[in-house]
C-alpha cells in the first residue's frame, strides 16, 4: 500500500495538493482491507486485493494530477483589470475637470491613479503567489507586528482624536486601511482554536474584541465598526461549522447581542450622560440634527442631491466638498455624467465583490473560506457605507467606494485582497476541508509531557 501511494504520488506535480490525496487514498485503501478482512482474508491478503482494485498507480496519479493542478479565477483577474482601466479613465476625466476650473488640489491623485492600480494590480499578483495557509500559520505574529507598528500612526497627522496615518519613513499609509489587513488573519487564528470548547471561544473573542476597542480608541469609530461586523460575520460561520464544542443557536445569538444590542446601549449612556468628547457628541447629534457644525458636510452633499439621469447638472461638486475624487466620488460622478453612470459604478464594485464570493465559496478548504469572507465583507461593508453616504443617509463617516476611491492605501487593501482571494481558489482542489496550520510540539515539566498545538 505504501509502494502504492508513493508511485500515485509521484505523478502529482501539484505538492500541496499530496496530503489530502495521501489521506482520502489512504483512509479508503484502509476501508477496503476492512472489507476484505470481513470476507476472510487476512491482513496481507486483504491489503493486496485492495491495492490491486485501485488500478495502476500512475494511471491512477496522471488523473489526479489533472484534477489537483493549480487554479485561477480567471473571471475574477478579468474584471480586477477592467475595472481598473474604468476606474483610471474616471479619473483621468476627473483630473481634467478639476484642472478647468482651478480645483487642482482638491483632487490630488486623480491624475497618477493608473499608476496606483498597477501597483494594485501588482500586490494582487504577488499575493496571489503565495499560500494563504503560509500567511494563516504565521497570523497570530503578523497580527502582534501590525499592533506593535500602531503607535507609529501617532507620529501621523491627527484631526479630532483620530490618528490617520502610520508613517514609515517617507511612506504614509492610511491607518484605518492598514488595520482592516487584520480581518482575514483573524479567519485563520480562530481556526487555530477548532476543536475547543468555551474557553476557546472565548480566546477567539478576545482576538476580535481587543483590537477593534484599541482601534476605536485611537484611529476610527467607522474601522472599528468594519472590523468588529466582518469578524462577528466570520465567527458565527465558525460556530456554524462546529469550530467549537458550543451550543450553535445560543452562541451565534449570544454574539450578535454583544456587538449589537449592548454596543449601542452603552453608547446611548454614554451621550445621555455628556461622557464623550465634545467632537463625538456633535458627531452623534448630527445623526437627526442637520443645523449642528458637524452636519455641514451632510447639508452640503443633500444640496447636490437633486441629479439627472443623465448628464451633467452644472453645480460645482470640487469646490464644495472634502476628497470629491474619494469619499464623495459618486457625488460627483453623479452631478457631471448622471444617475446611470453611478449605477454602474456600484454595480461594477459589486460585480467584484460578488465573483470574489463565487470564487471563495468554491473552495472546500474551511479555512480559505472563512479568509475570504472576511476579505469580502471588508469591501462590501465599505461599499455600502460609501453609498449612504453619498446619499447623504449618514453622516460623513471616511468611507471609500472600493477600487474608484482616490487615495493608495484603500486602493492597495482592495487589490490585496483581491490577491487572497486568488491565492484560496488557487489551492480549492489541494486542500482537504480541513488543514493543520497549527504548532505542534511537545513541552516537558518533569515527568509532565505537554502537547502544544
Amino acid at each position: 500500500m505504501e509502494e502504492y501511494i508513493q508511485i500515485l504520488l509521484e505523478q502529482v506535480r501539484f505538492y500541496q495538493a499530496h496530503k489530502g490525496i495521501e489521506d482520502e487514498l489512504r483512509a479508503h485503501m484502509e476501508d477496503q482491507i476492512e472489507a476484505n478482512m470481513a470476507a476472510g482474508m487476512d491482513r496481507e491478503a486483504a491489503e493486496k486485493a485492495a491495492v490491486a482494485d485501485m488500478g495502476d498507480p500512475v494511471e491512477a496519479g496522471v488523473s489526479m494530477d489533472r484534477v489537483h493542478r493549480p487554479r485561477i479565477a480567471w473571471n475574477v483577474v478579468i474584471i480586477a483589470v477592467l475595472v481598473g482601466i474604468v476606474s483610471s479613465v474616471i479619473h483621468e476625466l476627473v483630473a481634467i475637470d478639476a484642472g478647468h476650473l482651478d480645483q487642482s488640489t482638491s483632487v490630488l491623485g486623480s491624475h497618477v491613479f493608473y499608476i496606483k492600480v498597477l501597483i494594485g494590480l501588482a500586490a494582487m499578483i504577488t499575493v496571489y503567489l503565495i499560500d494563504y495557509t503560509f500567511i494563516a500559520k504565521n497570523a497570530k505574529l503578523i497580527t502582534l507586528m501590525i499592533m506593535a507598528m500602531l503607535p507609529l500612526s501617532y507620529l501621523g497627522y491627527t484631526y479630532n482624536g483620530v490618528h490617520t496615518f502610520l508613517r514609515l519613513g517617507p511612506i504614509a499609509i492610511l491607518t484605518s486601511a492598514y488595520l482592516l489587513f487584520y480581518v482575514p488573519l483573524y479567519g485563520a487564528i480562530i481556526y487555530k482554536y477548532r476543536g475547543g470548547g468555551w474557553l476557546a471561544f472565548i480566546g477567539a473573542l478576545l482576538w476580535m474584541f481587543v483590537p477593534a476597542i484599541l482601534v476605536l480608541k485611537r484611529i476610527r469609530l467607522l474601522t472599528a465598526l468594519v472590523m468588529i461586523m466582518a469578524m462577528a460575520v466570520q465567527l458565527t460561520i465558525a460556530v456554524a461549522k462546529g469550530w467549537f464544542k458550543v451550543p450553535k443557536k445560543l452562541t451565534i445569538c449570544s454574539l450578535w447581542a454583544s456587538i449589537t444590542v449592548l454596543p449601542l446601549g452603552i453608547l446611548a449612556f454614554l451621550y445621555h450622560n455628556g461622557l464623550l468628547a465634545g467632537y463625538q457628541m456633535n458627531r452623534i447629534s448630527a445623526i437627526w440634527d442637520l443645523d449642528n457644525d458637524a452636519a455641514y458636510v451632510t447639508r452640503t452633499v443633500r444640496s447636490f442631491g437633486n441629479v439627472n439621469l443623465v448628464g451633467d447638472t452644472g453645480k460645482d461638486v470640487l469646490g464644495s466638498l472634502p476628497s470629491p475624487n474619494g469619499d464623495f466620488l459618486l457625488t460627483y460622478l453623479a452631478n457631471r455624467y448622471g444617475l446611470l453612470f453611478v449605477a454602474a459604478v456600484v454595480a461594477a464594485v459589486a460585480a467584484v465583490i460578488i465573483t470574489g464570493c463565487i470564487a471563495t465559496a468554491k473552495c472546500k478548504n474551511q479555512l480559505g473560506f472563512v479568509m475570504g469572507v472576511g476579505c469580502m465583507d471588508v469591501l462590501l461593508v465599505n461599499m455600502l457605507v460609501n453609498v449612504l453616504e453619498n446619499m447623504a443617509v449618514i453622516p460623513y463617516t471616511g468611507s471609500f467606494m472600493p477600487f474608484f476611491s482616490a487615495g493608495s492605501s484603500n486602493l492597495f487593501l482592495s487589490y490585496t485582497f483581491l490577491g487572497i482571494i486568488l491565492s484560496i481558489y488557487k489551492y480549492k482542489d489541494a486542500y482537504p476541508q480541513h488543514v493543520d496550520i497549527g504548532i505542534r510540539g511537545r513541552i516537558k515539566f518533569g515527568d509532565i509531557e505537554i502537547m502544544k498545538n
